[in-house]
């Protein structure tokens, strides 16, 4: 794949990424750990307070809070690389018109640049899974695996959303209401024992639901995710990634006609 070869441009686009993100910031990055923690405070009360639901075995505000942002986190990583990646040809149409450029590198950026934002939001996490006495090992450390398949799904859906987003404008308005139906049908902000049992089907296709129980397993309650959910995000992910890019290949000529 392009992405390899280019890797080094692709670094540099990513750091540019994220500079552009906070340029006349106060405090900069850090707004990537205040964004989800506002979000938390919001849901962890309507959700643990109001409707007292409750995430894994234990009781309390504090562990629904710990479930709530083990999802939300990487929630909020995959969608900003999803939405931004509808828009991010268009918004970059100079570097396609004017220049030879490896055009297959631009749907990453914005996919590695969300992803980053989850990594810091993830050490805020492990470090109050450990206070809380939460943190699970050694489950825990094949989380990497885990952020890779998701980095792959949302590459592949960032492929086919960013190339389509040329020819059909509309997208770029209609992926983050899609986004957003996506969210509240996954069980981030509620655990996944309050959907009905005819809606369950639901959560088991979803691949993002699967990921998310996931993430919580083994980094909450140091289990593995099963070998079925394992398979299904792995292939979700994988056929994804390979959609993504053939459709992106189909189209990619011409890109710049139509910019």
């Amino acid at each position: 794949m392009g992405l390899i070869r280019e890797r080094r441009l692709l670094v540099r686009m990513v750091e540019r990424d994220l500079r552009s993100k906070y340029v006349g910031s106060l405090i900069g990055v850090f707004w990537t750990i205040i964004n989800p923690l506002l979000l938390l405070l919001v849901f962890t009360f309507i959700f643990s307070v109001v409707f007292k639901a409750r995430f894994g075995k234990e009781t309390g505000v504090g562990i629904s809070a710990l479930y709530i942002l083990c999802g939300l986190i990487p929630w909020l990583g995959f969608q900003e690389g999803v939405a931004r990646s509808s828009s991010f040809l268009i918004e970059n149409r100079n570097l396609i018109t004017r220049v030879k450029f490896p055009v297959s590198i631009l749907p990453a950026v914005p996919v590695l640049s969300g992803f980053f934002g989850q990594l810091i939001g993830f050490i805020v996490l492990l470090a109050w899974a450990g206070i809380k006495g939460k943190l699970a090992m050694p489950a825990i450390l094949l989380l990497p695996v885990w952020m890779i398949l998701q980095i792959a799904l949302a590459l592949g859906l960032g492929y086919i959303f960013a190339v389509v987003g040329v020819w059909v404008r509309d997208v770029i308005q209609l992926v983050p209401v899609l986004l957003l139906v996506w969210m509240y049908a996954t069980p981030i902000f509620y655990p996944a024992s309050l959907v009905p049992e005819k809606f369950k089907i639901v959560i088991a296709l979803n691949p993002i639901a699967q990921l998310v129980d996931g993430y919580r397993k083994m980094t909450l309650e140091g289990a593995m995710p099963g070998l079925g959910q394992s398979l299904f995000v792995a292939g979700a992910a994988l056929a994804c990634l390979i959609a993504g890019w053939f459709i992106f290949l189909i189209l990619k000529n011409d890109i710049a006609d139509r910019l």
